[in-house]
């Protein structure tokens, strides 16, 4: 994937989080404050202007999150602001399959020290890092996979977060930022 294709792809990104505004803003609603529809909608509205001359992934990469960390509110905007500007550090000319995985790598460290997470906290680390563990096995990742992911996070009990409040109420709830986690990396992943 060059630069021109990744930019498409991330500007779709703002359709995809128009559509499902709602559905993000019902579970952050559930188990948060109520704005990652809102916030994800902003952010992504941003890159178009923010993207217009920027042409290689590298810089797509680092312009996406420093946007992102500009416009987006909440714990998700730092988090994937700093995902973005550390996948820019080690991205190449093109995505390809065999650089992929350092690209994903760096987005899941990046997130697990900024968010000081880990597995099974409920958060959108619950699905950046096992797609990063399957594409490094070679497995294929698309987005009813990382839907699988978001949709396990139902069972777990917040500790992360604003969600951390409701304590065993967390339970019964999808995390907000594991589902738009779903599309961010459908968006660097998939093949559609």
């Amino acid at each position: 994937m060059d630069g021109a294709t990744l930019k498409k792809r991330l500007l779709n990104l703002q359709e995809t989080f128009e559509e499902r505004e709602d559905t993000l803003t019902e579970l952050d609603r559930d188990i948060g404050d109520g704005d990652h529809g809102v916030n994800m909608v902003r952010g992504f509205k941003a890159l178009k202007a923010a993207l217009e001359n920027v042409e290689t992934v590298p810089d797509v990469l680092k312009t996406t999150g420093m946007t992102l960390m500009s416009k987006v509110g909440g714990a998700s905007g730092p988090l994937y602001g700093f995902g973005f500007v550390k996948m820019a550090q080690v991205a190449e000319d093109e995505i390809t399959d065999e650089n992929l995985p350092k690209l994903l790598q760096a987005f899941s460290d990046a997130v697990a020290q900024r968010g000081k997470v880990e597995l099974n906290e409920k958060t959108m680390y619950d699905v950046i890092e096992p797609a990063r563990a399957a594409v490094e096995a070679g497995e294929s990742v698309d987005i009813s996979y990382l839907q699988q992911l978001a949709d396990e996070t139902y069972h777990m009990v917040a500790t992360k977060g604003r969600a951390a409040y409701y304590k065993e109420e967390s339970r019964g709830h999808t995390d907000p930022g594991a589902q738009s986690s779903v599309y961010i990396l459908n968006a660097l992943i998939g093949d559609d």
